[in-house]
């Protein structure tokens, strides 16, 4: 890590005092969003209790999906440390499916989450990804750690994966954090998962064979699983960055 001056990171935090949020890419805009027809894309709201926020909504449509991500490829583990964080808040965790963290692309193209999990069977959309997962189609309703590398998911067992007992909550504020941290020329990043809710809160960390070198992208993904609505609150969602040598 190179020290310029007193600055050796960069950390950003999003309060949504102005309106950046759209669906593409352009000036003034830091995040930017996706939505089926009939759900309600995410976009700048004021919720009692909670404050200003990111909303979005799913319709009771299966397989129907909305994301909110950042604008742009911006990360590298090869800068040393990196990290994502949010507050999300589901109204009702039945019939979803969740991924939280680092993805190759902003807003998946193929309109399904970049990671899935079925039973103990996971599928990658994504050519990259280092996320946390929760879908109410794998055999255990809790959240999951996952991540691919140029198409090439891990071979760690799904029990070393799951968050035993860190099942979501309907209705209540969790804290979401994914970081990577370089493990030095040849080797794949380091990567620590964290959930905290509920008065209860787990980490786990993996060596990845994640390319130190690939762009990735904050990104949150949610895609009903069958004909449940659901209301989505994300508060503060932020970043860090380490300055490379």
């Amino acid at each position: 890590m190179a020290i310029a001056g007193r600055i050796s990171t960069i950390e950003y935090s999003e309060t949504f005092v102005a309106d950046n949020i759209s669906t593409g890419a352009a000036d003034g805009i830091a995040w930017v969003v996706s939505s089926d027809s009939s759900d309600t894309a995410f976009a700048r709201a004021t919720v009692a209790g909670a404050g200003l926020v990111a909303s979005g909504a799913l319709h009771t449509t299966d397989n129907n999906m909305i994301e909110f991500c950042g604008d742009t490829t911006q990360f590298y583990a090869q800068n040393g440390h990196v990290a994502v964080e949010c507050m999300l808040y589901v109204s009702s965790v039945a019939d979803l499916a969740i991924n939280f963290g680092f993805n190759d692309d902003s807003l998946d193209g193929g309109n399904t989450l970049p990671i899935e999990l079925s039973g103990t069977t996971w599928t990658t959309t994504a050519s990259t990804a280092c996320v946390l997962v929760y879908d109410v189609d794998a055999t255990n309703d809790e959240w999951h750690c996952m991540w691919v590398d140029d198409d090439v998911d891990t071979t760690t067992a799904i029990a070393d994966l799951r968050m035993r007992g860190m099942a979501p909550e309907a209705s209540k504020w969790m804290y979401l954090r994914v970081e990577l941290h370089d493990r030095g020329s040849g080797n794949g990043a380091r990567a620590s998962f964290m959930v905290t809710q509920a008065g209860k809160s787990c980490v786990k960390e993996f060596n990845t064979n994640i390319d130190r070198d690939c762009a990735l992208c904050w990104y949150l993904g949610l895609e009903n699983r069958a004909e449940t609505a659901h209301t989505v609150y994300v508060m503060a969602p932020g970043w860090k960055s380490s300055i490379a040598d």
